[in-house]
């Protein structure tokens, strides 16, 4: 399956939910012992669950689907090429709410070619919630079509953003982060940047923006999103090769006044 062979869609994205799915109900049954910690670096954390689906994705996906695959846990896959054609994913989004049994969380699939997305696949797994898209076909929440709100106007728009970790908590920027965000209707953190994209695919959410997020935090929910309707950019952060900064957006106006900084 090159590279420049036709891209069976359909087939593409029933792997990856195929994938999810399995993730997910392996985290849930998790879920029912003690949580178990590897490590706690900084404001983050690894727990042994995260490495357990990701064995499960990465089964299905190459047995099924064999692309180039980059992760969170391990890492690249295969001859991972950003100009090429390569699954992204995220086994567990969220692993702080999972630890604490928060449901806000999920595991997450996407696949990109040429830098952009194409499809993806977000299971929130503790409410068997599924969000799927193809960019230019179209996104469904658990089967059912969805779009973006569509909202254009700022102060009646519901954003949401997080802090990575990477994320510098100096004065300045912070006061930046608040000149910025205080402009919007509401601000929501989430803790799980793929819910947070998956959620402007349906119009729970107007906008979610976030600066140093990883490449595998939003691959599977902004392909939804942008399959929804919505205005999407992804641009190379700095905190890494796959750090990146995301706007995603219900319209385009709405798109612009994200992209921009405030006054």
């Amino acid at each position: 399956m090159g590279a420049m062979q036709e891209l069976d869609r359909e087939a593409a994205l029933a792997v990856a939910v195929a994938a999810v799915k399995e993730a997910g109900r392996l985290l849930l049954e998790l879920r029912q012992q003690p949580v178990e910690v590897l490590s706690e670096p900084g404001h983050d954390i690894k727990l042994k669950a995260d490495q357990l689906a990701e064995e499960r994705i990465l089964a299905i996906l190459h047995e099924r689907f064999p692309l180039p695959v980059l992760t969170e846990e391990s890492g690249e896959h295969g001859a991972v090429n950003e100009s090429g054609r390569m699954w992204v994913v995220d086994p567990l989004d969220g692993t702080f709410n999972y630890s604490r049994g928060m449901p806000l969380c999920c595991s997450a699939s996407g696949l990109w070619e040429n830098g952009q997305p194409v499809l993806g696949a977000v299971y929130n797994f503790f409410r068997d919630e599924l969000f799927t898209g193809i960019v230019g076909q179209g996104a469904w929440r658990n089967g059912e079509r969805v779009r973006a709100s569509g909202e254009t106007r700022v102060a009646k728009a519901s954003l949401a953003t997080g802090f990575p970790h990477q994320q510098s908590y100096e004065e300045a920027p912070l006061l930046a982060f608040v000149r910025n965000v205080q402009r919007f209707k509401k601000i929501r953190m989430l803790g799980s940047a793929a819910l947070m994209g998956a959620y402007v695919s349906c119009g729970w959410l107007d906008g979610y923006v976030e600066e140093d997020v990883w490449l595998w935090d939003i691959a599977g929910a902004v392909a939804v999103a942008k399959a929804a309707g919505a205005v999407v950019t992804v641009r190379p952060g700095k905190a890494g090769r796959w750090a990146r900064e995301v706007v995603c957006a219900a319209s385009p106006e709405l798109h612009a006044a994200l992209a921009a900084p405030a006054p």
